[in-house]
C-alpha cells in the first residue's frame, strides 16, 4: 500500500523532532561530562574548606533545583498544550511521536542550558 503525503509528511516531522532531541541529548551528555569533570577537583577543595569550592557546591545545587522546576514547568504546559489542541480540533491527524518528541525537547531544556553555560563557564569561557 502506498504511503499518503500526509502520512509521509507526518513520518518526516516526528523524524525531525526525534533527530534534534538525540542530538540535544549526545551535546548535553558531552557538556555534563565535560562539567563533571572541571567540578570534581573544586568540589573536593570544598570539602576540605575551600570557600570557592563551597561556592560552586551551593550553586551547583541551585541549578539543579531551578532547572528541575523549569522542567517540571515545561513538561506541564507541553502536555497541556497537546490536549487542548486535540479538544478543540478532535478531528485532526495527531502525531504522537512528534508530539513526544517535541515535549521531551522542552523539557530537556533547562538543563541543556545549564549543562552548556557550565561547561563553557568552567573551560575558560569557550564560547561553542
Amino acid at each position: 500500500m502506498p504511503i499518503s503525503h500526509k502520512q509521509m509528511s507526518s513520518i518526516t516531522g516526528a523524524g525531525v523532532e526525534a533527530q534534534a532531541l538525540a542530538t540535544k541529548m549526545l551535546t548535553m551528555q558531552a557538556d555534563a561530562g565535560l562539567t563533571i569533570a572541571m567540578r570534581m577537583p573544586m568540589l573536593m577543595k570544598g570539602a576540605l574548606g575551600d570557600t570557592r569550592g563551597q561556592r560552586e557546591a551551593a550553586k551547583a545545587v541551585s541549578e539543579k533545583m531551578s532547572a528541575v522546576m523549569e522542567s517540571g514547568f515545561a513538561a506541564s504546559q507541553a502536555a497541556a498544550m497537546f490536549w487542548w489542541g486535540l479538544a478543540l480540533n478532535p478531528l485532526a491527524h495527531v502525531d504522537y511521536a512528534e508530539a513526544a518528541a517535541k515535549a521531551a525537547s522542552s523539557t530537556l531544556e533547562p538543563f541543556s542550558k545549564r549543562t552548556k553555560a557550565n561547561a563553557a563557564r568552567l573551560t575558560g569561557g569557550r564560547k561553542r
